[in-house]
This record gives C-alpha cells, structure tokens and sequence, in this order.
C-alpha cells in the first residue's frame, strides 16, 4: 500500500536521509531512500556539498529539484558549504568529523525549519553511522529517527560489545589477543573490524561510530544492510538487546524500483557492458577494490603481473587517488596496457558494479571485501578472491572464505605489513575460477543470490521489515 494515501496532500509524509561522505555509505543510503519514496512519501537526501557536488556533474543534479520514484519523489539538498573542495583541512580525519558535527547541526536544524516553513515537516529522520549527531537534531525537534547501519551484524555486533565492555578486545598491552563475540566465530587479532585495534590510525572513525551506539537509545529502529538467512544467529542475538531488522541486500531490493535516480559521483564507463558482451560466458575476471583503497606502486605492479600471469581476461576498475590524499597516481605496467590493447583485458575508472556482477560473462570478482561489495557478490552469485585492507573488510573476508563459502583469501589486511606477490595473485585467481575448488564456490554464491533474491521478494523477510518500518512511519508509532 502506497503510504502516502493516509497522509493529508498539505502534511505529507516526509523522510530525510543524512549522508556522509563516501561512496560506500552513500549507496545504500540512496537505495533506501528510494525504497521508501517508492511507497508514496517524499524523500530528501541531505549530502555534504563536497560530495553533492561531484554527484551534480555525474547526475545532472539540481538542488531541490523532485525526481517522481515509484509513488513517491526525492530530492537532493547539501549541507557542509564551509569548506572548499581543495581545503586542505579536509586531508584530517579528526579535524573533518569535528568540524563536520558543528556545521552539520546548523545546517540541518535550518533544513528542517525551512521545510516545516514549507508545510513539509519532516517525519523521520535517517542517518549514516558515521554522524550520529543527526539523532541529536532529531531529538531537538522531536523528530523520530531511525539508523542504517551499513556494515555487516557481525560488525554491529562488535562495536556495540566493545563499547559496553562485555567482550574482551586487544589493547595496548594486549595487542594480539582473540575476540569471542556471541554467536560469531572465534575472530583474531586482526579479524576484528581494525578501527577498534588499539593500533589502528582511524581512531577518529571508531570514536565516530562509537558515537552512535552512545545514541543507541534514541533511533526507534537501526536497519541493516543484510538480511536474515545470511546472518540469523547473530540477528536474532543483537534483536534482543537494540531494535535492529535486516532490510537488504538492498543492492537487489532497490533494483525493482523503476528510478534512474544515482548516487555515482563520477560517470560510470559505457564500453565495459559492451565489452563483456563481446566475451564468452564465465571468462572475465573483475577487480575493483572500492574509491577509498590505495595500493603502493610495488603492489600495484605485483597485481597485474598476477593477473597477466593467469591468463584470465579481466574488467579492472583503477581510480586515481582523492586529490585531498596528496598521493601518488600509480602507473600502469606496460604489459597491463598491452593485454588491454589486444582486447585482453578492459581498464576503466568507474562502472556499474551491480550491472557488472550481474553479467553472465564475469566469472569471479577480486574485491577489497568493504561490505556493499560483499553484499552485492552475494546477491548476484559471485565468487570472490579477497585482499581486504581495512575497517570492516578484515571481518568481511572471515566470513565470506569460511561462513558464506565463496571466497578464496588472497591478504589478510593492512595490519599484515606486506606486499602480496604476483605467483600468490595468480594461484589464487585460479583456485577460484578453475577446478573442484571453483566449481563449489560457484555453487555455494548461487546458494546465497537465491536466499538474497528470497529476501527481498513479496513476503520474504526483508521486505516485511520494510512494511514494518513504513508502518511505524506511517502511523507515528515508534515504540517497540
């Protein structure tokens, strides 16, 4: 049932979403945004400026302006215009959380007045883990909130132990110790999501995230980006203590809704969906490694001698580095762009992921493991060599090599201190692409895309949660 129906045409249902900045976290906000607008309400997606900005030129983005989705419409507004796209203040983590907080407390409080102004009070509030400071404006204006959480419940899991106390987890003088969290498998050291080791360099993101499971007690519901069947056990353990629902994958649930309404902040390739068509069925390995990750040249050129040395036709996405990083543009191996030249390979800046693991020529996918990644292989049935870096992605690949089943573990991570090397690189793109090893992970990830696709069909668990939250939306009603 479209929601909106029950609202009056003068007080509409209206839902905001708050994003941060990143690709990775603004994705499946995005997806949710237009899931709920679909169902009749008018949705606004708050994006900082420096972000917003870069998906104007890709979308062609007006401030404001609505996009009709399903029954309903979005829009998109900035926040944050205080600092410019090339202040270097924006290179300091802390420096940029901090400041982010205080301005984003201003502008979105005015927001919310302006559009209350307008007729359209904001209903609900939604936010990213990483500003949990919306639950505050929220609180101020007696605006019910709820949170997507956009990792994995093992890693909601963590954090929320971790900042109780009732998990041991590695400290300065215990470095090295393993994490027993309940109804997860015995992690180590250095499978723990990293911003919660005591030597990780992202203290500032893990007191951010932190942040927010102080302010558990505000948001009525904490959606997450996963769905029952993938991670039941510990689901069902977490429900107990927070009002969390699985609502994903939502990589697949959004994709039923008829919008061309994107979050890419650069324009995806149009000659790679060409170019795997040309391809036989299953022939095409596919690398991408996220907008965040940094490899050292020496890395990079251990990489691309592995894959060359495969054999394997690849699609490997390489971005430059952020210009805010002040780092290196790796170059490229001649032998790379040889084997691009003769129609071996295909290097691109940015695709369609989604469109990408969907194609019946991509066989295996060698990943950075970060959770939307994780999500969408799983969804399309795609297996995976992992070399995760950082964050949540160490955690990730645990379960994607030895819970899920359809990985094969290249790195062990950033806190691992080396560089993989090319005969690794190619022994482990053809363990998972060629022999008995390769055909049970094939197996195992169309396992996983049929439990996704059950999730998110009519009835299926997923997308009672969102009837569920659209409910409480719909009818003010945000407790338990």
């Amino acid at each position: 049932m479209d929601i909106e129906s029950s609202s009056s045409p003068s007080n509409p249902i209206h839902v905001m979403l708050v994003a941060y900045v990143g690709q990775g976290g603004i994705n499946p906000l995005l997806r949710l945004g237009k899931l709920i607008a679909s169902k009749g309400p008018l949705v606004t997606f708050a994006i900082p400026e420096y972000q917003l900005s870069k998906m104007r030129q890709a979308n062609k983005i007006v401030d404001g302006e609505l996009k009709p989705v399903g029954s309903g419409s979005i829009r998109f507004e900035s926040f944050d215009k205080e600092w410019t796209e090339d202040d270097v203040q924006r290179g300091s983590i802390p420096l940029y959380i901090s400041h982010l907080e205080n301005i984003g407390k201003r502008d979105l409080s005015e927001l919310v007045k302006r559009y209350k102004k307008k007729n359209e009070p904001v209903s609900c509030l939604i936010n990213h883990p990483f500003i949990p400071w919306v639950c505050d404006v929220a609180e101020e204006f007696n605006i019910p909130c709820a949170l997507l959480w956009v990792q994995s419940c093992v890693c909601f899991s963590a954090y929320y132990h971790y900042q109780n106390g009732s998990v041991s987890f590695p400290t300065e003088k215990e470095p090295r110790i393993d994490v027993k969290l309940p109804y997860v498998p015995l992690l180590k050291h250095d499978e723990i999501p990293n911003f919660l080791h005591p030597s990780s360099q992202f203290a500032a993101l893990r007191q951010a995230i932190l942040g927010q499971f102080k302010n558990l007690r505000k948001p009525f519901c904490v959606l997450i980006n996963s769905f029952d069947a993938l991670e039941q056990e510990v689901l069902d353990h977490m429900s107990t203590l927070c009002p969390i629902k699985a609502i994903g994958p939502l990589s697949i649930f959004a994709k039923a809704v008829n919008s061309v309404v994107s979050a890419d902040m650069c324009k995806p390739s149009d000659q790679c969906l060409d170019w795997l068509d040309s391809r036989p069925k299953s022939s095409v390995v596919y690398i991408s490694f996220g907008t965040v990750a940094y490899f050292t040249q020496e890395q990079m050129e251990e990489i691309a001698q592995g894959v060359l040395k495969s054999g394997l036709s690849f699609l490997w996405v390489i971005r430059p580095p952020q210009e805010i990083l002040k780092l290196k543009t790796n170059v490229l191996p001649q032998g790379l762009l040889e084997a691009t030249s003769r129609g071996k390979g295909m290097i691109v800046e940015w695709c369609p992921q989604e469109q990408v693991l969907a194609h019946p020529s991509v066989m295996c996918f060698v990943t950075h493991c970060g959770w939307n990644s994780t999500m969408e292989a799983l969804s399309f049935g795609v297996p995976v060599v992992c070399l995760p870096l950082w964050g949540d992605q160490v955690t990730n690949a645990v379960y994607l090599i030895d819970v899920f089943k359809i990985g094969v573990r290249l790195g062990r991570g950033a806190m691992e201190d080396r560089v993989v090397l090319r005969e690794e690189v190619t022994e482990k793109l053809l363990e998972a692409t060629v022999g008995e090893k390769a055909e049970e992970l094939r197996k195992n990830a169309l396992k996983w895309k049929a439990k996704a696709e059950a999730a998110v069909a009519p009835g299926g668990s997923s997308d009672k949660t969102l009837c569920e939250f659209m409910e409480k939306v719909r009818c003010g009603s945000f407790k338990g």
